[in-house]
C-alpha cells in the first residue's frame, strides 16, 4: 500500500482490516529496533475488537488479542477511529498538509528514540492520559485513553487529561513540530496529574 491509497481509505473501513491487513503493509518508516513488549489496542463498539503490534527489528508485528505483558494500553472508540484514518479528522489534516505544501506522505518515525529499556520503564508507570481532540468543525470531541501496563484498562476515567483542537493537532504533525516545545508552550489544555504526562514523554522523546 503507498500514501495515496492509504490516504484514500473508504469511511467503511472496517478496524479488522485496518489491524489485520493495513497496519502490516505501510510503507511507513520506523525505527531500526526491536521491543520485547507489544502495545495494545482496544476499539470499543459494534465491529471493535483487540488487538497487539510489537516492534520487530524495524517492522510492526500485529496480532489479535491482547498482549500479557503490555507497554501501553491504548482505548478508542470505533468512531473515533474512523474519522482518524478515513474521516473528518483524517480529510482535515489533508487539508492542513496542501495549505503547508506538505505532500501527502505516512510520517518517517525512523528517528524516534525508542529503547527497550525505556518501553520497559514506560509500562512500569502507573496511571491513564486521555487525549480528547476537539472538532469544532463539527462539534464533537473524540478521546483516545493510554493506560500504562497490563490490568483492565481506563476510558471512562484517567488520571491525567490532555485536550486540544484538531486542528492544531493536525498542524503540528503535518509541520513535525517539536512535542518537547508543544508540552511547554501552554497550547495544551491539562487537567490532573501533569508529572504522569512529563515522565512519560522524557521516556519518549529525551534523545
Amino acid at each position: 500500500m503507498n500514501a495515496d491509497e492509504f490516504w484514500g481509505l473508504p469511511r467503511s473501513t472496517s478496524p479488522a482490516k485496518i489491524f489485520g491487513e493495513i497496519a502490516r503493509d505501510l510503507p511507513v518508516r520506523l525505527p531500526q529496533a526491536t521491543l520485547s513488549q507489544a502495545t495494545v489496542v482496544h476499539i470499543l463498539g459494534t465491529g471493535g475488537g483487540t488487538w497487539s503490534s510489537r516492534l520487530v527489528d524495524g517492522r510492526l508485528e500485529v496480532h489479535e488479542g491482547a498482549a500479557a505483558d503490555p507497554i501501553c494500553q491504548v482505548t478508542l472508540e470505533r468512531a473515533t477511529l474512523r474519522e482518524l484514518v478515513a474521516g473528518s479528522l483524517r480529510d482535515r489534516g489533508l487539508e492542513i498538509m496542501a495549505r503547508l505544501g506538505k505532500p501527502r506522505q505516512i510520517p518517517n518515525l525512523s528517528r524516534l528514540p525508542v529503547r527497550d529499556d525505556r518501553a520497559r520503564a514506560l509500562s512500569k508507570l502507573v496511571g491513564s492520559v486521555a487525549i480528547e481532540l476537539h472538532d469544532k468543525t463539527f462539534g464533537e470531541t473524540h478521546r483516545i485513553v493510554i493506560t500504562f501496563g497490563g490490568g483492565t484498562p481506563a476510558f471512562e476515567q484517567a488520571t491525567v487529561t490532555v485536550r486540544v483542537d484538531a486542528d492544531q493537532a493536525a498542524g503540528w504533525i503535518a509541520s513535525r513540530a517539536d512535542a518537547r516545545a508543544i508540552l511547554k508552550g501552554g497550547s495544551l489544555r491539562i487537567d490532573g496529574d501533569l508529572s504522569l504526562v512529563t515522565r512519560a514523554a522524557a521516556l519518549l522523546l529525551d534523545p
